[in-house]
């Protein structure tokens, strides 16, 4: 994992149009990082996939993160098994999700 849990701002699981806090949609995400290749690693790293390219039919196709780190906000994929959610709304939603 290329960033620490405390930089995180949202995260996206597979197959939601909502970010696991249901704070932003992929509107929002494509708004921030449009075009923008996802993070791979803590170096700034990418590999030639774009935000967009895992966007389809307004949900995401991949597990991502977003992270704001310094002044500067990165997407990630999330490579964690399990999402953990930090409010009592939060959890509601995951759970109402699956």
């Amino acid at each position: 994992m290329a960033y620490k849990e405390n930089e995180v701002v949202a995260k996206y699981t597979k197959g939601n149009n909502l970010s696991d806090c249901g704070k932003y949609n992929v509107n929002d995400l494509l708004e921030m990082f449009d075009q923008a290749e996802i993070t791979i690693d803590e170096y700034g790293t990418t590999d030639g996939v774009t935000v967009n390219d895992c966007i389809a039919i307004n949900a995401v196709t991949r597990d991502l993160v977003v992270t704001s780190e310094c002044d500067d906000m990165f997407c990630y994929y999330n490579n964690e098994i399990n999402v953990p959610c930090s409010l009592e709304l939060d959890y509601e939603f995951y759970y109402q999700s699956i």
